[in-house]
């Protein structure tokens, strides 16, 4: 019992730090200029859920949170730059699940699949002509 209780203590830092790196990118953008933000928290999403249908109850039910930051107005490569190797980061392990580009506008999802995570993520990032926004 003991053994398991140190390998746990030993792999704690590791599991916080993995789950940290997205939370670390959106709120260094949540508290800039320039940038508009939004969270939703899973206890928002259930009581939506609970006045809409048991499929969209379903849905959300897997949702732990949703975070949104979008550029107002500026250049959004420093942005962009920054979504892009926290996506592409190997020690992130988030995987490329598709890119579209249309009209000067990119948009691309990133999947990192629960292994030693807690839950599933998802990064949808689009940038270029008309808008710059990420969604995790």
């Amino acid at each position: 019992m003991k053994r398991i209780v140190l390998l746990l203590l030993a792999s704690l830092p590791m599991l916080v730090q993995a789950q940290n790196v997205s939370w670390k990118f959106f709120d260094r953008y949540t508290k800039a200029e320039g940038f508009t933000s939004v969270q939703l928290e899973r206890k928002m999403m259930r009581q939506a859920a609970e006045k809409g249908d048991e499929g969209l109850a379903g849905l959300l039910d897997g949702i732990q949170y949703i975070r949104i930051v979008a550029l107002d107005k500026g250049d959004g490569g420093q942005f962009v730059a920054d979504a892009e190797a926290l996506a592409t980061a190997p020690d992130n392990r988030f995987h490329l699940v598709m890119s579209e580009t249309e009209g000067g506008q990119t948009t691309k999802f990133y999947l990192r699949e629960a292994e030693f995570y807690y839950y599933s993520e998802l990064l949808m990032l689009t940038y270029g002509t008309k808008e710059t926004v990420a969604v995790n």
